[in-house]
């Protein structure tokens, strides 16, 4: 009886976690700059229909990213409508399938598989992106798909074609996703867990170089890199050079059009993975080393070690990354805490302890919408927006730069004044008008025209003025 209650509150929980965060990424606002970015490019090939050249604005090209993360944005927004919701959606849906995919590919148990799930949820990266606009959900679903199509085609005997298919699916999603990063953090893994055992040097060769599975992901994503450059010449260049190589070995990179190389000291990615894979990787850690003698006797252990520290050891050399760049690792990381894991009761302080986040932010979230509605601290023009009469949309300008989320919540129709010439053009119109300005921004306008407007509203980074002549 005692052991149904506890699978019964296992089950509960878990449901909790995935609704809360189904919850809250309805209610919360899309933050400057990558999120907002991310899902304004969707909202901008929703109402065009281009799904071939992502653009950061209109008839302005977005070369940093393919589309993938775009496309299921967009269709989401088909679906749904244009809102925050949707933008999220897919990245949810993404990551509370990919942990379904995971238990059923390795032939988990009911049991086993609400253990892992509830592991998944309670690692902050991992929660953090069920419901995030970013390209890094589809990058994960493309690596995962590898790492267990390889694992799958050389431990069963059955569906042979099957898991070596899925192998090169998830190349294909992974160069849709983010590029050929894909492969660089999933062939070094495998090819250095071969070469630890004998014979599997020569797997890794026959799994991998399956010529059907080769064209497949070779075709399915050179026909959009082929129709990308074709639109937009140029493209690859960037993308291939700038993107994959200049980024990560050149600091301070020059060349980046978008302007979010992120600078951080050497050896960044390791604290990022520490902070936000608390405590399961601390567990992992612990219990690693007390067994470390079994680690190379196990082939499965040994193959997730290899595969959640290679993507922190590879970006040790980089400075240009955010703490994003860790998801990689959190699939291979609940799989070794499912090794290491041997009874609710044995590891109750770490269940405990995981559940320390996803409880903050429930705490956090009713707290906020319920005893602080000051929303002046979010980094979001959302509610800037939100105090413009609706059938004045048309009327709305931003002083020298326009954010992302002020692009998404005024459906693109917000425009851009670079200089006191354009203000002026604007104050002789004789109209009603705003104008949302960036803190910084606002000591370059002119004291002259300043008196023209009038001040409604203002967060932590941006000011709405009304003129009415």
């Amino acid at each position: 009886m005692l052991s149904k209650i506890k699978y019964y509150a296992l089950e509960i929980t878990v449901y909790f976690l995935v609704l809360l965060r189904l919850l809250i990424i309805g209610f919360v606002p899309l933050f400057d700059k990558t999120e907002a970015r991310y899902a304004e490019i969707a909202r901008i090939m929703y109402e065009t229909g281009n799904w071939v050249t992502p653009q950061i604005d209109y008839n302005v090209p977005f070369w940093a990213k393919p589309p993938m993360s775009t496309w299921i944005s967009a269709l989401s927004f088909h679906v749904f409508g244009v809102h925050e919701f949707a933008a999220r959606f897919p990245s949810f849906l993404l990551q509370v399938i990919l942990i379904i995919i995971v238990a059923k590919a390795l032939n988990f148990k009911k049991r086993q598989t609400y253990w892992f799930a509830l592991i998944m949820l309670t690692i902050p990266e991992y929660y953090i992106h069920c419901g995030v606009v970013s390209t890094d959900s589809s990058l994960l679903m493309g690596i995962t798909f590898i790492m267990i199509g390889f694992w799958n085609s050389i431990s069963k005997a059955n569906n042979q074609k099957f898991w070596k298919f899925l192998i090169w699916l998830g190349v294909a999603i992974g160069m849709l996703a983010k590029g050929p990063i894909v492969l660089v953090l999933t062939a070094p893994p495998i090819f250095i867990w071969s070469c630890l055992y004998k014979g599997h040097l020569k797997l890794f060769f026959k799994k991998t170089l399956w010529i059907p599975g080769i064209a497949f992901a070779f075709l399915f994503s050179f026909l959009w890199y082929y129709s990308a450059e074709l639109r937009t010449p140029g493209f690859i260049d960037y993308f291939f050079v700038g993107e994959h190589y200049k980024r990560f070995v050149e600091s301070g990179w020059k060349g980046d059009k978008y302007g979010f190389a992120k600078q951080q000291p050497l050896g960044m990615i390791w604290l990022f993975l520490i902070l936000f894979a608390i405590p399961w990787f601390q567990f992992i850690v612990v219990n690693g080393f007390k067994m470390k003698k079994e680690i190379l006797k196990n082939k499965w252990v040994t193959f997730l070690w290899i595969w959640m520290l290679w993507t922190p050891l590879f970006f040790t050399i980089s400075k240009s990354l955010i703490h994003t760049y860790t998801l990689p690792s959190m699939i291979p990381l609940g799989l070794l805490v499912m090794c290491y894991f041997e009874s609710y009761h044995k590891n109750k302080r770490w269940v405990v302890g995981a559940m320390f986040v996803p409880i903050l932010v429930f705490i956090c979230f009713i707290s906020i919408n319920t005893f602080y509605t000051d929303v002046s601290w979010q980094n979001t023009d959302k509610h800037l927006v939100g105090k413009i009469n609706p059938l004045e949309t048309t009327n709305i300008y931003a002083w020298e730069f326009k954010s992302y989320s002020s692009q998404f919540y005024t459906s693109g129709q917000i425009k851009t004044l670079h200089n006191s010439e354009e203000l002026e053009n604007i104050l002789k119109e004789e109209k009603t008008f705003y104008i949302l300005s960036r803190n910084a921004n606002y000591k370059h306008m002119p004291e002259a025209l300043k008196k023209h407007l009038f001040k409604i509203g203002a967060n932590r980074k941006s000011q709405l003025f009304i003129h009415k002549p």
